[in-house]
This record gives C-alpha cells, sequence and structure tokens, in this order.
C-alpha cells in the first residue's frame, strides 16, 4: 500500500502526541519557530529530508514513521464490501472506471474521450456505482465521490483472486530476467513473515524517498514463496527412440567449429 504524504505528517503529529511533547518544546529542540512548525506538520509538500530532521528529534525514523501512517492509513480506508467485491470481480470494468474517478482521478469527460464511450454507456456505469455507494449523481455527469482513494480487496476474495492472476500476466509480459530466483530454500513461516516484512518496510520507504525523485519510475513488485519442489523442465519423461540421438547428433555438429572436429553420426 502505497502511503500518502497526508498519512505521513499525521503519523508524525501522532508521534509528538505520544512522546509528550509540545511545539513550544520541539521548537526550542530544533530551533524552529512554533508558527513554522505548525504550518510544516500539515503541509503535504514537506520534503523527505524535512521528515527525517524532524523525525530524529522525536527519537523515531522514517521506517518507523511509515509503519505508523499506514496503519493511521488503513483505519480509515474501508475494505470493499462482499457484495460489491463479487460485482466487480464479475465486471472488472466498473472496478476500472471507479479506480479511474478516484485513484487516478481521472474526469468523467476524460474517461469517456479516451474510451471512446457513448454518453447512454457512461449514464449506466455512473448509474451502477451509485447503487453500489461509490458516487452520487447530481446531474447527468456531475457526481460526488463517496470513496475512499485506496481499494482494499480481503484476500482470497473473488476480486482479489482476479488482481493476483492480472498481475502475474502483467509481470509476465515483461521479458525481464527475476532478479533473485533461488529454490529449495530452507525456511521457517516466522523467517518468511521477517524478510516480507523487511522488503516491505524497505520499499515504502524508497517510496517516500523518491516522491520528488525524477529519476525514480513507478515498479511493480512481487515477492513470493511457493513449495520447494525440486524444479524439473519437462512435464514428463516420454518415451524415446532413435531420432533423439541424431537430434542431438546434428546439434553437437551445428556447435563444431570446422568439420574437421565434426563427430560421427554413422
Amino acid at each position: 500500500m502505497n502511503i500518502s504524504a497526508d498519512y505521513l505528517l499525521a503519523a508524525l503529529r501522532e508521534t509528538l502526541k505520544e512522546k509528550g511533547i509540545s511545539y513550544a518544546q520541539l521548537s526550542e529542540y530544533c530551533a524552529v519557530p512554533v508558527s513554522s512548525l505548525k504550518r510544516q506538520f500539515h503541509n503535504p509538500s514537506l520534503g523527505i529530508d524535512k521528515i527525517t530532521f524532524y523525525a530524529g528529534y522525536l527519537d523515531t525514523d522514517l521506517v518507523q514513521l511509515s509503519n505508523l501512517a499506514a496503519k493511521l492509513q488503513q483505519q480509515d480506508i474501508k475494505a470493499i464490501s462482499p457484495q460489491n467485491n463479487r460485482i466487480f470481480a464479475q465486471y472488472p470494468h466498473l472496478y476500472d472506471f471507479i479506480y479511474l474517478l478516484v485513484s487516478l482521478q481521472w474526469s468523467v469527460e476524460e474517461i469517456q474521450d479516451h474510451y471512446q464511450l457513448s454518453d447512454q454507456s457512461i449514464i449506466h456505469y455512473l448509474r451502477a456505482l451509485e447503487m453500489m455507494g461509490y458516487l452520487e449523481t447530481i446531474e447527468k455527469t456531475n457526481i460526488k465521490l463517496n470513496a475512499q482513494k485506496r481499494f482494499i480487496n480481503e484476500e482470497d476474495s473473488p476480486l482479489d483472486r482476479l488482481f493476483v492472476k492480472r498481475f502475474k500476466a502483467n509481470q509476465e509480459k515483461h521479458p525481464i530476467r527475476p532478479a533473485i530466483c533461488m529454490a529449495r530454500i530452507n525456511l521457517t513461516d516466522e523467517q518468511i513473515t521477517k524478510l516480507e516484512t523487511q522488503l516491505y518496510e524497505q520499499l515504502t520507504a524508497f517510496h517516500l524517498q523518491n516522491q520528488r525523485n525524477s529519476h525514480a519510475c513507478l515498479k511493480n513488485v512481487m515477492l513470493s514463496f511457493v513449495p520447494g519442489e525440486a524444479i524439473r523442465l519437462s512435464d514428463t519423461l516420454p518415451e524415446v527412440d532413435g531420432r533423439l540421438l541424431k537430434a542431438v547428433c546434428q546439434l553437437q555438429q551445428q556447435e563444431c567449429e570446422t568439420p574437421d572436429t565434426a563427430l560421427s553420426c554413422n
């Protein structure tokens, strides 16, 4: 889950409260006027360097702040209801429509122009999403959104399974060799959880650091642990005959540098 700047600042303010430190006291510690502190602690554009600076005076760090921010954000995000989950899984284009509206902040007009949708289709989309509780149609395409900016799927729900399927397909269409690919590694469940947690925290920290980094670009990351079965490259061992020997010999001949070193297949 991506952590928004608003929730990171909320985590900073919550830490200030938990430590029992007032703005006046923090002002004395870091030599920043109280008025500037209050303004910066509510400014979503506050740089990561400043956040790290204040975190140091509050005896915390970016990872701890990110974890707290994630918890605060999670409290404000409602999971998709089971009923709506089933509807979205059956009609995934409905999910894409509300995702474009809410998470990517496209306008109805932009969606219609981009996908060349008719006015009637737009009305049907909006009406369906209104019935599901995600928006209110005021007049034609003039709408009021009732949804949060993030959508959470219950694990192993119909929509979650569809998302995982599409995510894997998206990963596989890119001809990029996995950075880590290891078989038959001895791991306990606790160690797996630890690895997942560490990677998640590090990725979250990098994401926050790169909010204003023009050299950073959005990436999809997939980490999975599956049963450590021996990796076999064929589905079975089929019956073979002399054609296999002939094929192997021909392939070997193709690799020979000169005819003098060619193998005899007689």
